[in-house]
């Protein structure tokens, strides 16, 4: 079973706490905010989505969990 990251660019603080748990995934850039490495953007929503295998679920949910801003959600796909 898949499931989709969502992030909000726009409200990332930077504090790089995604990059920490899931480097193969998250990168904090030289402009102070994560990227989600192989996202999409949604034209409709600005959010940047990832399809990933249920195989890194508990990796993503830990940087969920771990966000400060809030800016990152899981939902099913």
């Amino acid at each position: 079973m898949a499931f989709k990251i969502v992030y909000d660019k726009k409200n990332c603080i930077g504090a790089g706490t995604c990059s920490t748990i899931s480097k193969q995934f998250w990168h904090v850039g030289p402009d102070g905010t994560a990227t989600l490495k192989g996202a999409a953007i949604n034209p409709q929503t600005g959010t940047h989505e990832l399809v990933l295998d249920e195989k890194y679920l508990s990796q993503e949910k830990a940087v969920v969990g771990n966000c400060p801003a809030g800016c990152i959600k899981i939902h099913p796909f």
